[in-house]
């Protein structure tokens, strides 16, 4: 008998125990199904939030509205208009002053120009993809626009003289000092009409040197003349820093510059140390495009390049000399230039 009451007292037990892991299960079910739940309606709450705020977007944006800008009608969406909300379309159109839509057609007028309205229109659409127009007058007329309406993005954009070159310009890429391809390459090719000549020789481009000849170098067409280790242009031997300098005009075209390059005489061991390369668009006002101090180019063929900063199309480049060279003379031996960006012909500007 003790023995059958122990193992029903152990049954008993195990039943027990089996019956509170059940309890236990079903009620942590209990608990994350009641989660679950929780998320679920939270999940749907959000949803539901989310499709309201759209559909008040998408009913905003399909609020159409008419335009007659100067005799020339446009439709477009209450949210183009009000885009930039500081302009005077964005506060005329904000709902915070009252509008007098015309009676027949529920147009609103506007008395400025109505063919240059659709650049204006176009870039409150799309500002990313905005695409001035070429002519520079209708740019110019474009701008007195852009400020009218107060769009400081459209300003900014029309402003910018590197924007407005490179929209009509010849893009010269960079590959390798040793490809002499840039834009005295594309001058001497005639803008890759015919056959590359000397552009110096063509009179398409003109050397200048600060001393007015050639200090007893080659003559000034060798600067652009294909040949890294031919003749060199040499310059003031008794020069003063920040005089001695060498001019580069390119007759009839202009450069927007982001690489240059520039290779001296090879066993020459004079060494530019300290220069400035500098833009003018008159040849007489020079601004710094970039500078080099306590620079030696010392590779093995003297040859360097450099990448600068876009930051104005000039047709003057010129190298000045701002301290002594490694053998402290105030001279450069220069074989060859090329410069790398974007160019145009000035007739077309």
């Amino acid at each position: 008998m003790d023995d059958l009451q122990r193992n029903f007292d152990v049954l008993k037990e195990s039943i027990q125990n089996k019956l509170a892991e059940i309890v236990h299960s079903q009620e942590q079910l209990e608990v994350q199904s009641e989660e679950t739940l929780m998320r679920i309606r939270e999940e749907r709450r959000l949803l539901d939030e989310e499709k309201s705020r759209m559909t008040e977007v998408m009913k905003f944006h399909r609020s159409k509205v008419k335009l007659d800008v100067g005799g020339c009608k446009y439709t477009t969406s209450l949210a183009t208009l009000t885009s930039v909300p500081d302009s005077m379309l964005g506060a005329m159109f904000s709902g915070r002053f009252p509008l007098e839509p015309d009676e027949e057609d529920g147009s609103f007028f506007i008395d400025r120009d109505g063919h240059l309205f659709k650049y204006v229109l176009n870039f409150m659409r799309d500002p990313v993809s905005f695409d001035a127009p070429l002519d520079q007058e209708i740019a110019r007329d474009l701008l007195k626009e852009a400020k009218y309406f107060g769009i400081p993005p459209l300003c900014d954009l029309l402003e910018d003289p590197c924007y407005m070159f490179k929209k009509s310009a010849r893009y010269l890429p960079f590959s390798s000092a040793e490809r002499l391809d840039g834009a005295l390459d594309y001058v001497g090719r005639g803008e890759r009409a015919h056959e590359w000549r000397n552009p110096v020789e063509d009179n398409k481009v003109e050397v200048l040197l600060s001393d007015g000849d050639d200090g007893g170098g080659d003559p000034v067409e060798c600067i652009c003349d294909h040949d890294c280790e031919g003749g060199s242009v040499e310059n003031c031997y008794d020069g003063v820093p920040g005089e001695t300098s060498l001019c580069i005009h390119f007759r009839g075209h202009s450069v927007l510059l982001d690489h240059y390059m520039l290779a001296q005489e090879p066993g020459d061991d004079n060494y530019l140390r300290e220069w400035v390369l500098e833009g003018s668009r008159d040849g007489i006002t020079f601004e710094t495009i970039s500078s080099h101090i306590d620079f030696a180019i010392t590779a093995e063929s003297l040859q360097a390049h450099w990448p600068v900063t876009p930051n104005k199309p000039y047709p003057f480049f010129r190298l000045r000399l701002l301290g002594l060279s490694s053998g402290a003379k105030c001279n450069f031996c220069i074989t060859q230039v090329e410069l790398w960006g974007w160019i145009k012909n000035d007739s077309k500007l």
